[in-house]
């Protein structure tokens, strides 16, 4: 297995670089959602209504305030209300934190909706930590440990899951931390592990749907614990039994109810943003490779001329999610479109190195690269075929599939151990990327905790 090692920065160990760099991202995590406000990054957000005789139009506020109000679950039918038919553990811990805070402690509806994004912040930097132990499992060691933090610290999208009125951020952590126990279980065989995982698998499911994005690669590290050899008390089929159990029925309950309940299609989404149709929905429109006036056009506004193409704008939220980045300013502007091509490039590279890793290095366990490579070509393949399902504007969000950057960012941390042992391909790659790592996280703390 691969181990990342290299000397210490200016002389200080590795581990306070580690805890400096989370505590820096997550004050500029906190100062980003201060002044963004809990409605100007998220997608279609709606209005707070406490009144019993307010019509629902839909949106994020909408389902809080519904929620808040009543203390049930709406007894009329989602379709047409956009927030109302999604899995609704998010908006209940909304709920009941403004319960607490709004009409226990009276404090006003403005200020108890920060404290719910500060709730989001929380939840991105426990994923991000959870990130970090799946490197670990990996052998990533060392200062390619420290770069990795770096990257998932700073990388946009998790600004703006911090600042959006949405259960991105929640189903990041669950994911993440599902995912991280699944490796722990593949370790050690502890059952606790397992059934840990299991709920936090099912939480993801009754947050978003796009959890199950994640269920490919822990299947494949099923099969390989399968065929190991190794065996504990309980037979390895009674636990598979009762992680996809827990796991399912959890996940289950609310499509089972909207479906039984309102006749609606089971898993039914409804679609957010602009409808695709005509030569804009097409195959070929959507796939293509983007050109420049698609990349630069950086904010969805939902026009769909220059909102067709999934790539553009997965990359583009990845950046600049729904307004969440005031670019009327000329500097901003560029600063913007700067950090959007070199997470361009460095995106690039990152592939170059976990191809490498998956096809032509050893550095780590052939589970682990078959977990990668399933677990990640899953994953965008789930995330395009959501696209055309579900052809809107809206659904082209990379805060849907923000895990999967553990895949690329962990075969760019195992490419090479970050010492003289390295050949030249990891030495040249991962030389490169680190300076871009380095580079993109100053520009974001720049922007996002400063500039905007």
């Amino acid at each position: 297995m691969a181990r990342s090692s290299g000397r210490r920065f200016w002389g200080i160990p590795n581990e306070f670089w580690i805890g400096f760099v989370i505590m820096v991202g997550f004050f500029l995590k906190l100062v980003y959602v201060s002044k963004l406000g809990y409605a100007a990054g998220t997608l279609n957000p709606g209005t707070w209504q406490e009144s019993a005789e307010a019509v629902r139009s839909g949106g994020s506020l909408d389902v809080i305030s519904y929620l808040y109000t009543f203390h049930h679950f709406p007894g009329f039918s989602p379709k047409g209300l956009f927030g109302y038919a999604d899995p609704p553990l998010y908006y209940v811990i909304c709920s009941l934190w403004m319960e607490l805070l709004h009409r226990l402690m009276g404090w006003s509806v403005n200020v108890s909706l920060y404290c719910v994004l500060a709730l989001n912040v929380i939840y991105v930097m426990v994923g991000e930590c959870a990130g970090i132990g799946i490197l670990q499992k990996l052998g990533v060691r060392g200062r390619k440990l420290v770069v990795a933090l770096l990257f998932l610290i700073f990388f946009p999208s998790h600004y703006h899951m911090s600042g959006s009125l949405s259960g991105s951020a929640l189903c990041f952590m669950l994911t993440i931390l599902a995912l991280n126990g699944v490796l722990s279980w593949h370790r050690s065989r502890r059952k606790k592990e397992l059934k840990k995982s299991s709920v936090e698998l099912g939480l993801a499911l009754m947050t978003s749907y796009a959890a199950v994005m994640v269920i490919p690669a822990m299947i494949v590290l099923f099969v390989y614990a399968s065929k190991d050899g190794r065996r504990n008390q309980t037979p390895l089929s009674i636990q598979f039994r009762n992680f996809a159990l827990t796991a399912g029925i959890m996940a289950m309950i609310w499509p089972l109810y909207i479906s039984i309940r309102f006749g609606l299609p089971l898993f039914y989404v409804e679609g957010a943003g602009v409808k695709l149709e005509g030569a804009y929905a097409s195959v070929f429109t959507r796939l293509a490779l983007p050109g420049r006036s698609l990349m630069e056009h950086l904010h969805t506004t939902g026009d769909v001329s220059r909102e067709y193409n999934i790539w553009a704008q997965t990359y583009k939220t990845a950046l600049v999610d729904f307004h969440s980045i005031n670019t009327s300013l000329r500097g901003t502007h560029l600063i913007t479109v700067f950090l959007l091509y070199m997470n361009v490039l460095l995106s690039v590279i990152a592939h170059m190195m976990l191809i490498y890793t998956l096809f032509f290095a050893n550095r780590i366990d052939r589970v682990f690269r078959r977990m990668l490579f399933i677990g990640y070509v899953s994953m965008l393949a789930a995330y395009i075929a959501a696209c055309f399902l579900v052809p809107y504007t809206g659904t082209m969000d990379f805060k849907m599939i923000t895990a999967v950057l553990m895949f690329p960012l962990a075969g760019m941390s195992v490419c090479g151990t970050g010492d003289l042992s390295d050949n030249r391909f990891e030495k040249i790659t991962t030389g490169i990327t680190n300076v871009m790592i380095l580079g993109m996280a100053f520009v974001t703390a720049f922007l996002f905790g400063f500039y905007y």
